[in-house]
């Protein structure tokens, strides 16, 4: 379960293997016994989907605000921050479940819902989030330089990717490298109010990332 075609297959140029995977909670290890479907998160609900997700920050919601992320302070975020303020209480980090029609598997890949609305009070601000890295070019030895940063991805095409206010559309100045699509990632950088659409989907955010680095649990 996961996104469409395109997805899987850029996720197949990369590593040369599929991939299973969507954010919310501390991911351990994966161990010799064990998949990405069965590992158990913690401090997360149980998964019907294959996933690995990101947790919450840990310290509390961010309400915002002028000055937030500006001054070169960097603001802390997690995905539930970059819905507007209404719309957080339908949050949810678990990836949505599978959608088939009559066909069953066989049907045409799930769509992406068309929601752009955003936390407008984000525009501008320095910001880090976490989140797992969907290249949008082949890996350039092990380097990107241009990725969808998303809170979940998975292996299935009936499973819809994330709306275009949950997926940020990212840029670096020079190819950085990656040590695995498998692991999740802090990113920090400028955080813009700008839509884009890619070939994997649409984006409602832009982010011109200063600093990547692998996120430990």
């Amino acid at each position: 379960m996961g996104l469409p075609p395109a997805w899987v297959v850029v996720l197949l140029v990369a590593t040369g293997v599929p991939v299973m995977a969507t954010l919310a909670a501390p991911v351990p290890a994966v161990g010799e016994t064990q998949t990405a479907s069965t590992l158990q998160l913690p401090r997360s609900p149980p998964l019907t989907a294959s996933t690995l997700q990101v947790p919450h920050s840990p310290h509390g919601a961010h309400t915002g605000g002028k000055n937030a992320g500006r001054n070169g302070r960097v603001l802390e975020l997690d995905w539930r921050e970059l819905l507007p303020e209404g719309e957080r209480a339908h949050f949810t980090a678990v990836a949505p479940p599978p959608v088939h029609d009559s066909r069953g598997e066989g049907g045409p890949p799930a769509v992406q819902t068309p929601d752009f609305n955003v936390n407008k009070t984000l525009d501008g601000a320095l910001v880090r989030l976490p989140g797992f890295i969907v290249p949008l070019e082949a890996l350039k030895g092990g380097s990107v330089s241009e990725f969808l940063l998303v809170p979940y991805f998975g292996s299935c095409i009936h499973v819809p990717p994330p709306p275009p206010n949950q997926l940020v559309y990212v840029h670096t100045a020079k190819p950085t490298p990656i040590e695995s699509i498998y692991d999740a990632y802090w990113v920090t950088g400028r955080l813009r109010l700008q839509t884009r659409t890619t070939r994997l989907g649409s984006t409602a955010y832009e982010l011109n990332a200063e600093k990547i680095e692998v996120y430990r649990y």
